[in-house]
């Protein structure tokens, strides 16, 4: 394997900063934004309007509400995602339960203002990550310490045109916050045994080989390489129709804008400036290294739209079944490049990520007054081509089952609870001189309180 493409392939991964597994969705994409939906696997969730949550999926449902409701609560998320591997000079690269745990707190409100017109806010979270590794791991210099939050304000409006038909609009304010850090790990031994050859093939002149290899022998496994921080609002906007063949018979279509945030923080990398000329010249695709100096780092980072067909069918007096199909566009998502005000790149990785899609199916026991079970089941396609796999993206189709219940205590209050276990498949893929094998899964609990003025 030549120097070039051990170093190209693994470019230190760090734009994946922004891309890993928090909440276990597809992609960074979360669905935690209700716990009655958890419980369902998130079926028919455009359609549904049995507490306020489901407004901020389709605006228009705001018009099945007769009075201000209010849901608000979390969703407790339990990964257990691991990866095993090697590098091509034979050093372990594996590690354990890579993704912390987290919680996705929810808020929502809907009010009507007349018998045409609603509005509704919600706060809620569409987009995260969190992956950790050691900062001794081997290839630490594609997996460190990732993090990314996301904080979604949403105010929307809606309007009921007649018995069967209802429109609503929505704006959202999208607040993003991310961080990274990436090390050395085995690295300079990489390097030292790549010198060599590159002196033989003419690459290197004995003289900067004497000069890299001194620069490496410096470099401990701890040696953090690469550091970016940094928070930036994002704007959007999204759309909902609603269509009801009648009570128990309704459909929605929902649409969510692509959002870009442009991210302006502060990056730093202990790898010394003087491998910038060497690192450029021989295509090597290491950060660019300060010294450990800080200096501003500039990237933007693109949230997919999202499309959403959804179904209710109340089949029975007392059983319901709900479906989604949702098509997100994720191949907007092609790559991740940070620069700094110079123009200089500070990084940079290709990501070709593909559309995907997500169909889900449930069904809805309402027992009685006080008591509705609910559960399902659903199918997330990862937008991650298999070549384009990384440890700091160990991104899986997955498979989820869900169950939950409401317990209704009066005409006016609820709790609702859910929980979910998600399934990933095994996967195995190379990145750069690394060989891994990736497994995951996840249990995700939820409780949400609800209140009908």
């Amino acid at each position: 394997m030549s120097q070039k493409t051990l170093f190209t392939k693994s470019a230190l991964a760090i734009a994946v900063a922004i891309v890993s597994t928090q909440a276990w969705s597809a992609g960074f994409q979360l669905n935690e934004f209700s716990s009655s939906g958890l419980g369902r696997a998130y079926s028919g969730e455009g359609a549904i309007a049995d507490d306020a949550a489901n407004a901020s999926r389709n605006p228009a449902l705001i018009m099945m509400f007769d009075r201000p409701t209010f849901s608000g609560g979390a969703i407790f998320v339990n990964p257990d995602v691991n990866v095993s591997g090697r590098s091509a000079i034979g050093n372990d690269a594996s590690q354990d339960n890579i993704a912390p745990t987290a919680w996705v707190p929810n808020l929502h409100f809907v009010a009507p203002i007349n018998d045409q017109f609603g509005w509704g806010a919600s706060v809620t979270s569409n987009y995260g990550l969190a992956t950790e590794f050691n900062n001794d791991f081997a290839a630490g210099s594609m997996g460190g310490k990732t993090d990314l939050e996301t904080l979604n304000l949403n105010l929307s409006g809606a309007y009921r045109l007649n018995n069967h038909w209802s429109f609503g609009l929505g704006f959202d304010a999208v607040y993003a916050r991310a961080k990274l850090e990436r090390y050395a790990g085995d690295l300079p031994q990489i390097i030292g045994a790549n010198i060599p050859a590159l002196v033989q093939a003419g690459r290197l002149t004995p003289a900067q080989a004497a000069a890299i290899g001194a620069q490496a022998g410096g470099i401990s496994r701890d040696t953090q390489i690469a550091y970016l921080k940094g928070d930036e609002w994002g704007f959007g906007w999204n759309a909902g129709i609603l269509y009801e063949i009648d009570k128990d018979n309704r459909y929605g279509l929902t649409y969510r804008s692509e959002i870009k945030v442009d991210f302006d923080g502060d990056y730093k990398s202990s790898l010394p400036a003087s491998l910038n000329p060497i690192n450029a010249a021989l295509g090597l695709g290491l950060p660019y290294g300060t010294g450990g100096a800080t200096t501003g780092g500039a990237l933007t980072l693109n949230l997919p739209e999202m499309w959403e067909i959804s179904g209710y069918n109340r089949v029975a007096p007392q059983w319901a079944i709900h479906y989604s199909l949702a098509y997100t566009s994720w191949s907007q998502f092609q790559e991740l490049k940070a620069t700094n005000s110079n123009g200089q790149t500070l990084f940079q990785k290709e990501e070709g990520f593909k559309d995907s899609y997500r169909i889900a199916l449930g069904t809805t026991y309402y027992m009685d007054d006080n008591w509705t079970f609910r559960s399902g089941i659903a199918f997330d396609d990862s937008p991650v081509p298999a070549n384009k796999r990384s440890i700091s993206i160990p991104d899986q189709d997955r498979f989820w089952l869900s169950a939950g219940t409401t317990y209704a205590f009066n005409k006016d209050a609820s709790v609702d609870v859910g929980v979910s276990y998600m399934h990933g498949q095994k996967v195995e893929f190379t990145e750069g001189p690394y060989t891994f094998k990736s497994e995951g899964r996840a249990w995700l609990y939820g409780v949400n309180f609800n209140y009908a003025f």
